[in-house]
């Protein structure tokens, strides 16, 4: 390997412990970087340390096997560090750190005066957690289960579990989760259980903590379930010309579904959950189905496709009364033809802010009823409305009527004055002329 300056190749350090022994003639003016004391390093992981000095020279290092060399073949070796001012140094590199590599290794290098200088660091490698654990575990819906999650070799970790982003930290023989040496109980599983739970695990001596964590899917055997709740069985579906409606019959199943569908009846082919039908010609008008079937049980659902036809206008939009806080509107019966389901008012009124600025809000209310009179509440007093009615039905909604335009009544504002015959003052009254008539003799 070229030396550091040519190759500029960038060696990541990690934090070590590192024991300093000085042997020998022993001093202070060579110095290790980084200054800890001893060192403990995963496995697989990359290190590097440099032993320098001022005025030193002839650096080397060496290890629990010898001499270190500076041949960039090997994975372990040493390489020139050019350092500022007078100082010179000897970089040490594990290109990737083994079990192999645990010992003392010894820096030493001759000062200008003859002398020998000597550091040494003591090297600790811990292991990598590595999982023995299926990254994949299957359940049966409607029993417990435990999700397996062990570490290889004699490591005795800690472990934590989450799930959707929750941590699950139960260890009781009840709940919905246990943490239990070995795993995660999982109780009543259900498809809803299924996803991907996340251990961890932690380990920590005096010398060092190491983590490892292990992702693991949790598929739960069940029937097909449709994804979505659709009401009604068969689904009225109203089309109109030209029009395209997609009949889904999304669903969840462990294992996957197989999808059969029927039109009047008859199969035709289509593997997938859901098709979408254009209607461009009568023909396809009808009853569809779809049915998903695995080996635990199937489900249907039937779909009717109908023409549909938008309802005619309303007629005859006029108020039927007015409060201050409350309209009311009525319009002109459609014909029972339309088959409508409730009509729908929208009102607008203009808002001036203080700034003078003005803008509208807007409002709208659906009625489930096709019998009026359509009352609009919680008006603002003496403020105009622009309002109109649509007529709605199964198959879409009308046309919406011209507006009209409606203003709430003025809030009533009373004097304050006692009233004439308030009761309290009426028996005040009829006292005074009591007494009086008794003082006058009448």
């Amino acid at each position: 390997m070229a030396s550091w300056t040519n190759s500029k190749r960038s060696f990541k350090i990690f934090i070590v412990t590192v024991l300093v022994a000085i042997t020998g003639c022993a001093s202070q003016s060579i110095q290790i970087t980084p200054n800890e004391e001893e060192p403990v390093r995963e496995e697989r992981s990359k290190y590097g340390v440099t032993c320098y000095g001022p005025n030193l020279s002839e650096f080397q290092w060496r290890g629990p096997a010898g001499i270190i060399s500076q041949s960039p073949q090997f994975r372990v070796h040493s390489q020139k560090l050019p350092m500022q001012r007078n100082q010179t140094g000897l970089l040490l590199v594990f290109e990737t750190v083994k079990q192999e590599d645990v010992g003392k290794y010894f820096c030493t290098a001759t000062g200008m005066d003859g002398r020998g200088h000597v550091i040494s660091i003591t090297l600790t490698v811990t292991k990598i957690l590595e999982f023995d654990t299926p990254a994949e575990q299957i359940a049966d819906e409607y029993a417990d289960y435990f999700i397996r999650c062990k570490v290889k070799g004699n490591s005795n970790p800690t472990f934590m579990w989450s799930y959707n982003g929750q941590t699950l930290k139960e260890k009781t023989t009840s709940g919905k989760y246990s943490v239990l040496e070995g795993g995660l109980m999982v109780r009543n599983v259900t498809h809803l259980d299924s996803g991907e739970y996340t251990c961890r695990a932690f380990e920590t001596t005096n010398k060092s903590s190491v983590s490892g964590i292990k992702v693991i899917e949790l598929k739960v055997r069940h029937k097909p379930v449709f994804l979505n709740h659709i009401q009604g069985d068969p689904v009225d579906l109203y089309v109109f010309q030209t029009d395209s409606v997609n009949l889904s019959c999304q669903n969840s199943a462990e294992p996957a579904a197989n999808m059969t569908w029927t039109f009047n009846g008859k199969l035709f082919t289509n593997p997938a959950d859901h098709y979408l039908v254009t209607f461009n010609r009568p023909e396809k008008l009808g009853s569809y189905s779809c049915t998903a079937t695995n080996s635990l049980g199937k489900i249907t659902r039937r779909f009717n496709l109908i023409e549909g036809f938008k309802p005619k206008m309303p007629s005859g939009l006029s108020v039927a009364r007015v409060g201050d806080n409350f309209i009311e509107l009525q319009v002109v019966p459609n014909d029972k033809g339309d088959e409508l389901i409730g009509y729908r008012v929208e009102y607008v009124t203009r808002v001036v802010e203080p700034s003078g600025k003005t803008f509208e809000s807007f409002d709208m209310m659906n009625f489930n009823t096709t019998e009026g009179p359509f009352v609009l509440v919680n008006l603002k007093p003496n403020t105009e409305y622009i309002t109109k009615i649509l007529a709605r039905n199964r198959a879409g909604n009308s046309e919406y009527t011209e507006p009209i335009v409606v203003r709430t009544s003025p809030v009533i504002v009373t004097s304050g004055a006692p009233a004439l015959f308030d009761g309290f003052l009426l028996q005040q009254l009829l006292a005074v002329i009591v007494a009086v008539s008794f003082v006058t003799g009448l």
